[in-house]
């Protein structure tokens, strides 16, 4: 019988070894290039979100925003470009998200990127690249920071003149302006988290007499120690919470608002020491507490239970400056707008001397002395009878720059 020969097996595992290490190959490019797409889309998260505050932080300017934004963003050759990613697509949006408060144009910053990244074992299934889409959204103002903030308001006579110094009651249109703007600086708030209080000069004879015209008698209360400049303290029930809830005119701010009237010199220290004092004591520690003060005309008065020697007395537009930057130096925020500044009235834009009526010494100029008051930058000049509506409104949105956060605009 003949012997059989078993048959050889050699080469019969090859197959199944190629097919085996295709596998492993397969898998470790798998593992691999999804890590690296992973890793890109974390970098390219990352720089939507820098793109996105970066810009939101440039509000109110939405131009500045925009082009902030490329520049954070990980296009090539801007500041987050990603090395070994190229062509990364990005489109930046400014748009006014009606969610938010004080939108001056726009206040939110929507970034989306987009980005190819190169395979190297998918290659081998025909998968070049792996597709990612970023998204970002960041506001400016958020008005997460909660404001105390207090109008110092000039009541004087001159806010019913005009620029010739003719009389204008009882239209008062300078006066009507000046309410109007304060109205829109409020519209613009959240009552649920920020708080507004009125200071005026001159003050009232008594709270109860807040809403009566300063009379000469003792000097249109300049005189009393005990008037006071503080007429509405800080309060948070003028409009309905929420940034776009309505103004409530039964509150003790807007109707007051509403009825104060004019008469009498100017005399601005001593209303930026009340202001700064009742900030002080009843602000709250977690608020930025803010200063706005509104005056068309230079310091000429001042009360008399000052010495005669007192800069309150001598120099009362230099004491203004001096006041306000205790508030400064405190880190409150001070604002100052100077309305008909170019008034042509006998003494309108010349700071006096309260005791003799010569000039202050030195010499300095009601919009010096309005500057000066200021933060740097801060100070809004003739603001014309239609714009003054719009400086309340872009120093409420100035209030709150640079406080941009991300927040999901829900896609």
């Amino acid at each position: 019988m003949a012997q059989r020969t078993p048959h050889s097996e050699d080469g019969q595992t090859l197959p199944l070894v190629i097919a085996f290490m295709v596998c492993i190959l397969l898998f470790a490019g798998l593992v691999i290039d999804l890590g690296q797409a992973y890793r890109t889309r974390i970098q390219l998260q990352a720089s939507a979100d820098a793109a996105s505050l970066a810009g939101a932080a440039r509000f109110p300017d939405a131009g500045t925003a925009n082009s902030t934004a490329y520049a954070y963003s990980a296009r090539n050759g801007s500041k987050n470009s990603i090395p070994g990613v190229p062509n990364v697509a990005v489109a930046v949006q400014t748009k006014c998200s009606k969610s938010l408060p004080n939108c001056v144009g726009a206040n939110t910053v929507v970034v989306d990127e987009t980005a190819s990244v190169p395979t190297t074992f998918l290659r081998l299934i025909g998968i070049k690249n792996i597709p990612i889409k970023v998204h970002a959204t960041a506001c400016s103002p958020c008005n997460a920071v909660p404001l105390d903030v207090m109008f110092v308001l000039d009541r004087t006579g001159s806010m019913c003149e005009d620029s010739n110094g003719n009389d204008q009651h009882p239209s008062c249109p300078d006066m009507t302006n000046a309410k109007s703007g304060m109205m829109a600086f409020l519209g613009e708030m959240d009552s649920s988290i920020d708080r507004v209080g009125l200071t005026v000069f001159p003050p009232a004879r008594t709270i109860g007499s807040k809403c009566s015209a300063p009379t000469s008698s003792n000097n249109y209360a300049y005189n009393t120690a005990s008037a006071p400049y503080v007429i509405v303290p800080l309060s948070s029930d003028y409009k309905a919470p929420g940034p776009n809830g309505a103004i409530n005119n039964a509150s003790n701010l807007v109707s007051t608002i509403n009825c104060v009237q004019a008469g009498g010199g100017t005399a601005y220290a001593t209303a930026i020491d009340k202001a700064r004092t009742d900030l002080e004591t009843n602000g709250r520690i977690n608020a930025w507490k803010v200063i706005i003060f509104l005056s068309d005309g230079a310091a000429n008065t001042a009360p008399s239970y000052y010495s005669n020697s007192s800069p309150y007395k001598t120099q009362p537009c230099h004491q203004g400056i001096t006041s306000a930057q205790v508030a400064k130096n405190e880190k409150f925020l001070v604002y100052s707008i100077g309305y008909d500044l170019n008034a042509t009235a006998a003494g309108a834009n010349v700071c006096q001397n309260a005791n003799n009526g010569n000039d202050e010494t030195p010499t300095i100029t009601t919009q010096d002395a309005l500057t000066q008051i200021a933060d740097p930058g801060q100070f809004y000049n003739h603001p014309s009878a239609t714009d003054l509506a719009g400086v309340f409104v872009r120093i409420s949105a100035d209030i709150a720059q640079g406080t941009s956060r991300l927040f999901d605009d829900g896609t």
